[in-house]
């Protein structure tokens, strides 16, 4: 097999969108509109993040399977995007898409966050939700690491050590290494200067939500991504490149 070089992608903030609308009418009979809201929104960041399923539950009325599986489709997602974020390819029966979905559990059951108001705009009768983020800095205090582990590799990787492995041994030797240094850092979580973010609360007559370009706001603030890490990634040979599907994003 001829060897191609690994690069670091920036991580791509695309794919499936887990806002999920369902009628709540009548819950306001017992608090305050700001208050639901508040609750909401907190809710819907507690299933997506840590499988806190309670609350969301009870505001939304949805079952205790549906609530579960849209915290599976979210730490899906966010497992296909590390991958995507250190340029792992999917080549095996699943293994290591498994294991970066229990470390994608593992890191944003860390996620920091909370409603700091609820306001209305007495003009338009529209709420406002400020929330407030913490960015864990997961990716960002091991990016030294990783850019290390990464040099090192490539080091390996000419002078031959993986020119008799397969395609899926090959992958899953740098997969566990990214792993590993990743998990490192679950235990005892860091995060970077709080983000606050303005979310509109979206009502109807029967039910209220928030629009799925703001959650994805409120995603992309979850975890730290450092801009352009593309263009500090180690360089590829010419005739590496050529067999290598992986992109540097500059």
């Amino acid at each position: 097999m001829k060897p191609c070089f690994k690069k670091f992608k920036r991580f791509v903030g695309v794919g499936l969108i887990f806002v999920l609308i369902f009628s709540l009418a009548g819950c306001t009979l017992f608090d305050s509109k700001a208050k639901i809201y508040s609750r909401y929104i907190t809710s819907l960041l507690d299933i997506n993040y840590k499988n806190v399923s309670k609350d969301y539950i009870t505001l939304t009325g949805v079952s205790q399977k549906d609530a579960e599986a849209v915290y599976v489709a979210n730490m899906d997602y966010q497992a296909h995007n590390l991958m995507h974020y250190y340029g792992i390819k999917e080549v095996d029966d699943g293994t290591i898409l498994s294991e970066f979905y229990y470390l994608a559990q593992s890191i944003l059951a860390n996620a920091k966050y909370e409603v700091s108001k609820v306001t209305e705009d007495k003009e338009s009768g529209q709420y406002i939700a400020e929330v407030t983020i913490y960015p864990l800095d997961t990716l960002e205090c091991t990016y030294d690491t990783v850019v290390s582990y990464i040099e090192n590799f490539n080091a390996k990787v000419e002078e031959g050590d993986y020119n008799n492995a397969t395609e899926v041994e090959y992958e899953t030797e740098f997969a566990e290494g990214i792993i590993e240094i990743l998990k490192s850092t679950t235990s005892n979580p860091g995060y970077m200067d709080p983000v606050t973010i303005q979310v509109p609360i979206a009502p109807t007559s029967d039910y209220y939500y928030i629009q799925d370009e703001d959650f994805l706001t409120l995603d992309a603030n979850i975890l730290f991504i450092r801009e352009n890490v593309g263009s500090l990634a180690p360089e590829a040979d010419e005739d590496a490149e050529e067999e290598s599907d992986t992109v540097t994003v500059e």
